[in-house]
């Protein structure tokens, strides 16, 4: 072969490997994240997964992966992330062809919140060219931060004191559809109550035991206004916590509890509201409805919500657990209007020892300071 054919053939394979490359770089080339698990709680940390698969002839050389998170979310282990309004991530791969690399990033969970990643940038480069390439690929990635849970003996005696309510109306009126067991006769007894198959087995009188109407429930009223001009965003924190904290200890408990609160949540921008229970799926929905409720998305007047409330009626079995920081006339009237319909009212306040923490001047008000630390 002549010398001079050496240079003619480089440059016709350069030409041909840089349009091979530029067609079919990211043919069968996936990115996939995940979360090893769907939730964590504030201060813990989690494992969010990179699984890069290139199913292509073509070796990848130098592989940039990119993605952005909300700030909230530390990665810990890795020098290539930014923080602006977001968190940006950049992964550098090197695949060669048919390989698959899988590679976990140690997160650090410092900010309650509902976190989304929804797209992966991929951006290659060809070792011959100096061509860049770009692509994207869909992502739906979703991890939830739970408010961390608060330990003051201020909360034990509110617990104690709304738990014991609780367990008093429990005890009203009994179901007569209901069927709990027997047991003996006594004098203060109605006639219709006596089991007679029972008292003729026996030779005695026995009478039915039944289950009971009413099912007590604590409604957590949250309200999540700033308290003033210049505060701390950590009290409305604490107050979400607190949610949260005696959320976990009634439904413990096995009292039925639901929420309200003029937060919005974040995804959909819609006030959130839960209606009652007491298992552990329902535990799980308040921790992922306090998750995604975003501060920045404003709140609605909390007395008006409070009035929607109590016009709804069906009361006589709602204890109302009032959460809120803030003290300004709104939070005020709210809590007044609960005290108003119930005859007393539990509130619980989050302050910090530089702020005014006197307690309301309505004697129907049980107010509960809880110190921020």
């Amino acid at each position: 072969m002549p010398i001079i054919l050496i240079p003619l053939i480089l440059v016709l394979l350069y030409v041909l490997e840089r349009k091979i490359f530029n067609r079919y770089w990211q043919r069968g080339l996936s990115a996939d994240l995940s979360f090893e698990k769907e939730a964590a709680t504030e201060g813990e940390e989690a494992l969010l997964t990179e699984v890069i698969t290139n199913r292509n002839f073509i070796p990848l050389h130098i592989l940039q992966v990119n993605f952005q998170t909300d700030v909230g979310l530390e990665f810990m282990d890795t020098t290539n992330a930014s923080v602006t309004d977001r968190v940006n991530v950049i992964d550098v791969f090197s695949l060669r062809f048919y390989e698959k690399i899988t590679r976990s990033l140690r997160i650090k969970c410092k900010k309650r919140g509902f976190y989304s990643i929804l797209q992966t940038s991929l951006v290659a480069s060809d070792l011959f060219s100096p061509d860049i390439h770009y692509a994207t690929r869909d992502q739906n990635t979703f991890f939830y931060v739970y408010p961390k849970l608060l330990e003051r003996s201020e909360i034990d005696v509110a617990f104690e004191h709304l738990s014991g309510e609780a367990q008093a109306q429990r005890f009203l009126y009994e179901d007569n559809f209901t069927f709990r067991g027997i047991r003996d006769y006594a004098p203060t007894d109605q006639m219709s109550s006596i089991n007679w198959k029972a008292s003729a087995r026996t030779g005695s009188l026995k009478v039915n035991l039944h289950d009971y109407t009413v099912s007590p429930e604590v409604r957590i009223v949250l309200n999540v206004e700033e308290p003033g001009i210049l505060f701390e965003t950590e009290l409305i924190e604490d107050c979400i916590r607190l949610a949260a904290t005696m959320a976990m200890r009634f439904v413990n408990g096995n009292i039925p509890v639901s929420l309200l609160t003029n937060g919005k949540d974040k995804a959909t921008s819609e006030q959130v509201s839960l209606e009652a229970g007491a298992s552990a799926d329902h535990l799980q929905s308040i921790m992922r409805a306090l998750s995604r409720i975003d501060l920045a998305k404003g709140t609605a007047d909390m007395d008006q919500l409070v009035d929607k409330e109590l016009e709804s009626g069906g009361l006589s079995q709602v204890i109302y657990l009032y959460i809120s920081t803030s003290r300004r006339e709104k939070a005020m009237n709210a809590a007044t209007e609960l005290a108003d319909a119930k005859g007393k009212l539990i509130w619980m306040c989050p302050v910090t020892k530089s702020m005014d923490d006197t307690a309301p001047s309505d004697k129907r008000i049980e107010f509960v300071r809880i110190l921020h630390q």
